[in-house]
């Protein structure tokens, strides 16, 4: 990803993929370098900006269709894994806040593949790692500082850390309304926040207003989603129901 003016966003993809494995369902992270001025050493999806090329492959300007073909070349660019575009089911949207100086409108994907097909390649140059991990174990490893994740990577693996069973979570994740969000950075005291829409504090970005409660606590040991119930009046993102 190369570098963008603040306030300029640029198109870009990631995809969840996840596979059946003996012991339950399972996603692969990859781990980028930690030299990466954007996200180093954090563990993701594969995924990255749209390219001109893309727009090409996929016969089109628009921008779901491109942003497909984008995840499509980055998941074989950066894992070895080939997918079809037709396969894979969109379920979120995350825009980077305002004001940073890297800034992507970025399509959020889940696929399935076999885990006779799940054989990872990673590229040892923006990828340095990767692990297949159950989503409750990952989750878990983050909670304890152990797994660096951004908020939407988070976010979209609590989304199927319910399921026992890969295509089950797909097609939960097909029926499931996408959502669209733009963060908004904001503090409690000292307490670092990510606050959402529906949040008390999230048009005056003062995250200490009364109120509901539709953020993500951010710390050095990671991040923790908070929503309120019905009085946010937005649905939890964490719930595929």
């Amino acid at each position: 990803m190369s570098d963008t003016p603040a306030d300029t966003l640029r198109n870009a993809a990631t995809v969840m993929i996840l596979r059946q494995a003996q012991t339950g369902i399972e996603i692969l992270l990859l781990r980028r370098n930690a030299k990466l001025a954007f996200a180093g050493g954090a563990w993701v999806f594969p995924g990255g900006a749209v390219d001109p090329a893309d727009c090409v492959g996929a016969g089109t300007q628009d921008e779901t269709l491109t942003a497909r073909a984008a995840a499509v070349r980055e998941s074989a660019e950066e894992c070895g894994l080939a997918l079809d575009a037709a396969q894979l089911v969109h379920f979120s949207h995350w825009t980077t806040p305002e004001k940073l100086k890297r800034r992507f409108a970025t399509w959020f994907f889940a696929a399935v593949v076999a885990e006779a097909d799940s054989m990872v390649v990673i590229d040892d140059g923006e990828i340095h790692d990767f692990q297949w991990l159950n989503p409750t174990q990952a989750l878990a490893m983050h909670d304890a500082g152990e797994l660096d994740m951004m908020p939407p990577t988070y976010m979209s693996i609590k989304l199927v850390d319910q399921f026992a069973n890969a295509e089950q979570a797909l097609e939960s994740l097909h029926h499931f309304e996408p959502y669209w969000v733009t963060p908004r950075f904001a503090r409690d005291g000292e307490v670092g926040l990510l606050l959402y829409p529906g949040d008390a504090g999230y048009e005056t970005q003062n995250g200490s207003l009364a109120g509901p409660r539709h953020r993500c606590v951010v710390s050095d040991r990671g991040v923790t989603y908070i929503h309120s119930g019905k009085d946010v009046g937005i649905a939890a993102m964490d719930n595929p129901q």
